[in-house]
């Protein structure tokens, strides 16, 4: 699967995610769930480095982290 796929995957949840009226925090976390099964979807050598390169924060960590830079 190409990043273009993975693209568009995330889109379209995203777009689900927001008409279904989920909050911040439930879009995060199942964007990073989106993204998880998109990178499981490839062959099992490319999956792993897709695995390495995904998001691992919290949505807590992300929001300290998003407010933080905001102030500055």
């Amino acid at each position: 699967m190409n990043i273009e796929q993975v693209i568009v995957s995330t889109l379209f949840a995203t777009a689900m995610l927001a008409a279904a009226g989920c909050t911040t925090a439930a879009w995060y976390e199942g964007m990073k769930r989106s993204a998880e099964n998109e990178c499981r979807r490839q062959p099992a050598d490319e999956s792993e480095r897709c695995l390495a390169r995904l998001n691992k924060k919290t949505y807590e960590e992300y929001e300290k982290e998003r407010t933080g830079q905001k102030k500055s």
